[in-house]
Order: C-alpha cells, then structure tokens, then sequence
C-alpha cells in the first residue's frame, strides 16, 4: 500500500467531521421549527418536515461517521497542499449531495432539484428551482434552507478549521485552499485564530440585522432568515416576492446597507476594530474602487429608470436596492427589471460579473482582480513606448508580484473558458436562445441570484434536470474559483 494512497484515504476523516456538522445543523433547523410552530403557530406557512429533517439528519450522521471511522486509521500529522485541495473539494460536493436530502424528503423536490437547491444555497448563490416557496416550505425547511446559506458564506472549511484548531499546519493549507483569491493569508499569526476571528465578525453582523429588522416590526422568523441570507450574501428569501413581499422602503434600504456591509472584505473590518480606527478601510484601493463602483451605477440606473418608475425618489430606491443586490450577488428583489432598457442591463451584468471585494462573501470574479488587471493592462501600454522602465503594479503601497497577477489572468482565462464551454451547453442541450444562456452562466459561475434574460419567472425551475447538475457544478466551480477543482482533474495531480 502506498504512502500517498494512505495519506488520501486519510480525507475522510475531516470530511466526516464535516458532514456530522451538517446533521447536527439539519437537526437542529428541525427542532427549532418545532418549537417555532408550538410557540408562536402561523397558519399562513405549511406545518411538518420535522420527521423529514430528522430523518435526513440521521442518514448524513451516519454517512459522517463511517468516513470518520475509516479516515482515522490513515491520519497524517499535517496535510500537504495536494490533501487540502483534495479536502476542500470532498467537503463541498459531498456537503451539496448530503444537503439533498432535506430537500428531496421535506420539500418533495426531485433529486436534480434539490442538488441544485441544496448547492446553491451552500454556494451562497441564492437561485432558486423552487416557485411556491410559501405554500412549500414549512418552517424547519425554511430554516434549513436559509441556514445552510449562512454556512456556506463565510465558508464551511473556514468553520471547521475555526472549532477544530488542532490541525496545525495543515489547518492553514485548508484555509488557503478555501479562501482563494489574490491574497489568502491570515489575518492572525494563528490560521484558527483567523477564522474564528472571521466567524465572531460574521455573527455580529447577523445579530445585528436580526435586531434591526425585528425592531422594524419585521416578524421575528422572517427577520432571522432574512438575516441570514443577507450578511451571506445569498438571497433565499422566506418570500415568493422576495424582499418586494415586505413593500417597506425602510426594510429594503437596511437589507440594501447591510448587503453592502457583507460584501467588504472582512480583513478591513478586523484591522479596523483591531486599530481603532477606520483610515485602514479608507486607504485601501479596493474599497475605494468599490465605493466609486456603487455610486456611480447608482446614479446611472437612478437617471436611467426615472421614467420607469415615476419618480426621481423611487427611482433611487430600487436602484440602490438594486446595486446592492447585484454588486454582493445577493440576488434578493424588490420590483421586476426585466423592462430595464439595454444600457441599465448592460450596468447590471457588468455588476453581476465583478462582484464584491475579495475577503468577502461576495461572488464575482471580485472587484481586486478587475482593479489589478487594469493597472497591469495600464502598465503594459506603458511599456509599449517606454520598454527601458521598469514598469510596476501597486494596490496601495504593496507592490504586486508577476505571479500574481499571472495567477489573475489565468483565473480570468479559466472563467471564461468556462462561460464558452457552458454557452455551447446550453444552447445546445436546452434550446435556449444565448441570451438566456448566458444570464445562466453568469449567475452560476459567479454565484449571483438573479438570472437575467430568462423569460418569465426569476428561476432555474424550467431546466432539464441535466442542466441542473451542470449549473450545480458550475456553482461549485465558482464559489471554489475553479482552480481547487480543476487541480482533481489533473493527472499529475494523484502521481506521487
């Protein structure tokens, strides 16, 4: 027996761990419905999937222990780079595959479906396949569906590295390997330490919204999966009508702010807390990108659809809303835009592509790449009539390496070559004009909600359930930013 196949079969073990999170978190969404139903009954929501949910819990229990049980026998003192690749992968796809059965038992969804609604709300995507919600889900499902959300914003990895910190060294391989991007280092000495710091930020925010939104007479339910699914950056909405369901301009500007708030990077709000002081957030380039971002699709959106919406006043509102949504890859929605004009979708794609900043919970390709590859596209024209200076790309202060910034082009590169390969699927497999197509990859591939160019309801119900496994892969490709995928793909990769 080889040293690498023992070290790999060692894989399971914090994959089981995981995996008796996951029953523990579907269990107790099952006994908080319960008493949620006991204590305060709402006749409006359909009652059950308590039974559903334990039975779930029961079967992704014991699937976790068996591969707890057969990990441990092969157990190494540290993972190497090619093990927590490996790791993350395992965690997030058998995360997706166990999370179905909530779906497919509580919510009698088909296999396809629930995978697709199952990893879309671990991805933080927040598309949906499910078009009754209200008359669906009881309230156990209700919790279940926003909750796997919140997991999967911050990260599942990040929280098992976070309450498992005895992993040493390979605990700060899972990290990088989880929290992929331009930077992934810590923001602690101490990888634990780091998420444990992410988490406790996380919660806060959470709390802080559930306060908020329940103190403007938001019911209580609403206002914790609301909250949720909103500092998460995802967009499961209790709601058919999603946030539009409220029609409360005051709710919609807070969840706005507070979608906003989640997709800055969390490092500025550690280094601001830990300081004292918010000149850290103000200084940084990829903030100020951000901010300058937001206005300025703000008040072209606001401009452009003062017409559509009668006034100058409700115009910003929905445009606001609407930036939020779409720049954090919420996906929540307040009105229909599917009467937008050409120029506004143009603003709303260019949004759903770059995304949040990176650190965040955000999808996109992430407003630091799109910033480093116009100043390198900048430094390269330069080049071209001043070949003798050394031409260099800062982000602030920092001087960026060549590497990464290749690492940046090659990240791009991959994306869209996964947008061209996904475009010929498509079209070919579903019949759909390209169009549709690609508002399909885009929302997968970058984790955002909204499918725009989808005639009809805002939803991925009417795919075939083909396509819905390839769109649940292309999720998982996104959230994991296709490289710790695609290195499984390698042959090299299982060589010793």
């Amino acid at each position: 027996m080889s040293t690498q196949a023992r070290d790999f079969r060692g894989v399971a073990r914090p994959v089981g761990t995981v995996l008796m999170g996951l029953a523990l978190a579907i269990a107790l969404c099952a006994g908080l419905g319960f008493a949620w139903d006991e204590l305060a009954p709402d006749p409006r929501r359909p009652q059950g999937g308590v039974a559903e949910l334990l039975q779930s819990a029961a079967v992704v229990l014991l699937i976790g222990l068996l591969l707890f049980r057969y990990g441990s026998r092969f157990v190494t003192e540290r993972l190497s780079r090619r093990e927590a690749l490996l790791t993350v992968s395992a965690i997030w796809a058998s995360s997706g595959l166990c999370g179905t059965l909530p779906f497919m038992l509580g919510a009698d969804l088909p296999p396809a479906d629930a995978l697709f609604e199952s990893v879309s709300g671990l991805t933080s995507t927040g598309s949906t396949v499910i078009a009754d919600i209200e008359v669906r889900l009881s309230r156990p499902m209700l919790l279940w569906r926003s909750l796997i959300q919140w997991l999967g914003g911050m990260g599942i990895v990040v929280l098992f590295v976070a309450v498992f910190p005895n992993l040493g060294v390979g605990a700060k391989q899972l990290f990088r390997s989880e929290v992929a991007g331009t930077r992934s280092e810590g923001l602690t000495p101490r990888i634990a330490e780091t998420s444990f710091t992410l988490w406790k930020l996380y919660t806060a925010f959470t709390l802080l919204e559930i306060i908020v939104l329940f103190a403007l007479g938001i019911d209580l339910f609403d206002a914790v999966c609301h909250a949720f699914t909103t500092i998460a950056t995802a967009g499961f909405s209790t709601l058919d009508s999603s946030i539009g369901g409220f029609n409360r301009p005051v709710v919609e500007y807070v969840i706005a702010c507070f979608m906003l708030i989640g997709t800055v990077d969390y490092g500025l709000y550690y280094a601001a807390i830990k300081s004292r002081s918010g000149r850290g957030i103000l200084r940084s380039t990829q903030f100020r990108a951000f901010v300058g971002i937001v206005v300025t699709a703000i008040v072209l959106l606001t401009m452009l659809n003062v017409s559509l919406h009668g006034s100058l006043a409700d115009s910003f509102r929905y445009s606001f809303f609407m930036v939020a949504t779409l720049i954090s890859s919420t996906g929540y929605g307040t009105h229909d835009y599917s009467n937008y004009g050409s120029t506004a979708m143009a603003i709303m794609v260019m949004l759903m592509f770059i995304g949040g900043c990176s650190g965040s919970t955000a999808g996109g390709v992430k407003v630091e790449r799109v910033v480093l590859m116009a100043k390198y596209a900048a430094a390269e024209i330069r080049k071209s009539f001043q070949p003798s200076v050394v031409q260099l790309v800062r982000m602030g202060r920092r001087v960026i390496d060549n590497q990464v910034l290749l690492g940046v082009a090659a990240f791009l590169a991959i994306y869209f070559a996964c947008m061209a390969f996904g475009l010929f699927f498509v079209t070919w497999h579903e019949q759909v004009p390209l169009s549709t197509a690609f508002g399909a990859m885009l929302t997968t591939l970058c984790n955002m909600g909204p499918a725009p160019f989808h005639s009809g309801a805002d939803n991925f119900a009417s795919y075939s359930p083909l396509a819905k496994v390839f769109f649940s892969v292309a999720m998982l490709l996104g959230r994991l930013e296709f490289f710790t995928l695609f290195a499984l793909i390698l042959p090299g990769f299982w060589r010793r």
